[in-house]
């Protein structure tokens, strides 16, 4: 678990009077912790394991990154902040779906349904050795 998630279930805990709830969503998901060199996250590849995607915690950013093991074996990153009301989006069962208003959207952004009509940010992500490098100034 993450610092992210560890702050989420301890506020959930204090909003419930103490009782302990687990966030939703931190203990199902795989986050990663990025290497941070100048405007670039760096994810070592073998950080995925047999997974198809990782959350990946940026202490700068609101909300963690979304980084995605395309079918070609190359990687794409997005927001995982909801274009419509800025919620976090979650992965579902082969996409990206909005837990506030339904909104989704594909692995790498696009729109599936609204209420959203913008799609995620996506930022720049390219292989360096053992490394996916995702450049966090948006795209």
């Amino acid at each position: 678990m993450n610092r992210r998630c560890f702050l989420r279930q301890m506020e959930a805990a204090a909003l419930a009077g103490g009782v302990g709830v687990s966030a939703s969503g931190c203990l199902g998901f795989h986050y990663v912790n990025a290497t941070i060199r100048a405007d670039r996250a760096m994810v070592r590849r073998d950080d995925f394991g047999e997974q198809r995607y990782v959350l990946v915690d940026v202490p700068a950013l609101p909300l963690p990154l979304y980084l995605y093991r395309n079918d070609d074996g190359s990687y794409s990153t997005v927001s995982t902040r909801c274009m419509h009301q800025g919620c976090q989006v979650e992965p579902v069962a082969g996409h990206l779906v909005c837990p506030c208003h339904g909104s989704e959207y594909t692995n790498q952004g696009a729109v599936l349904r609204g209420p959203t009509r913008y799609p995620l940010e996506k930022f720049r992500t390219e292989l360096d050795g053992d490394h996916v490098v995702i450049h966090l100034v948006a795209s």
